[in-house]
């Protein structure tokens, strides 16, 4: 037998009420799972129009709150098996206890792939934020719901395009129908038939910055008195882009937070699996004679080392040496 413990009675209702303990913990932490996949999908879905792809972040909230949910049912589950094994009455030797420990494993397993898929979809957001604002920026001339969601976006996290405000100078995102094209100013400022210049939406304006927000032609030297876009002065219109905005909340604060809770619950979940394992074959030893008396628990299947002692000693003795038995020849 390998990682042998010997259990009294004492100790193994003591294993059981440890177990209950982890799958309490474990299964707080599962509700909290749960909680967290809701909470994404709400505050995602509030921002569905700026996330290329959508469909991905959908599935992976759906993917914490069915994990929750089993994470749930199982560790209530658990609690029940470990508190019948405390008594010699009602604790099972059979497939209840068997069927437990192979749930958990499986489930151990799944948790721990969820996790990583947690924190390995940080790239994904990443980029599904970054294609969705820089399309969103390309129709925010056009008005509409786009563009309050983008205002909105950039006031609430204080951010100003995708990767920052020079996003906004490259793209035309004021309608034409707003623009003077006989102006000599206007025409200056067109490239194949798009007024592109150093502007910004009034939603990149820093609202506490104490001067009166300039945001247009805010590069130009000599354009607004006592101003030049440099310095502490640039730190009138907002510097951070949306796009590292959202992830510093999303990816680093909501996805980092239900990833950790995952590993925590992963952790237990393993503890548990191994607990339960060390209880169910320690239940199994005991002499039905006596059923509270001593028994012994462990990891690997018993019997393993010694029919690996049997097959050696028998390989031993079909090595040894046969007695020589003369020849005799026939005599001349």
């Amino acid at each position: 037998m390998v990682f042998v413990i010997k259990f009294t009675e004492e100790k193994r209702v003591r294993l059981a009420t440890v177990l209950q303990c982890f799958n309490a913990i474990s299964t707080l932490c599962s509700l909290f799972l749960v909680a967290g996949g809701i909470f994404i999908k709400a505050r995602v879905e509030d921002k569905v129009a700026l996330i290329e792809n959508y469909g991905s972040v959908d599935g992976l909230c759906y993917t914490l709150i069915v994990f929750g949910l089993l994470g749930v049912g199982l560790n209530l589950f658990g609690i029940k098996v470990s508190s019948d094994s405390k008594d010699p009455e009602t604790r099972s030797k059979g497939m209840v206890m068997l069927l437990y420990m192979g749930l958990t494993a499986l489930y151990c397993l799944l948790v721990f792939c969820a996790g990583i898929t947690t924190f390995a979809h940080k790239m994904h957001l990443r980029h599904a934020f970054d294609k969705g604002i820089t399309g969103a920026m390309n129709k925010y001339q056009y008005g509409g719901y786009l563009k309050a969601e983008l205002d909105l976006l950039q006031m609430q996290y204080r951010c100003c395009g995708s990767e920052g405000p020079e996003d906004w100078f490259r793209i035309q995102w004021i309608n034409k129908k707003y623009l003077n094209r006989d102006s000599p100013r206007i025409i200056s400022k067109m490239t194949d038939g798009r007024y592109t210049n150093a502007d910004v939406p009034f939603s990149c304006c820093n609202m506490r910055y104490n001067r009166p927000c300039i945001h247009h032609s805010i590069t130009t030297i000599g354009r607004h008195y006592n101003f030049q876009y440099r310095g502490s002065q640039k730190h009138i219109i907002y510097q951070t882009g949306c796009k590292e905005a959202l992830m510093a909340y999303f990816g680093g604060q909501v996805l980092e937070t239900v990833g950790g809770t995952i590993m925590v619950i992963w952790v237990f979940q393993l503890a548990v699996a191994f607990g339960v394992r060390y209880l169910q074959t320690a239940i199994k030893s005991i002499d039905p004679a006596d059923p509270t008396g001593d028994s012994e628990g462990h990891l690997l299947p018993p019997g393993q080392k010694a029919k690996d002692t049997e097959g050696g000693n028998a390989s031993k003795k079909g090595k040894e040496k046969k007695p020589k038995t003369k020849k005799f020849g026939k005599k001349k």
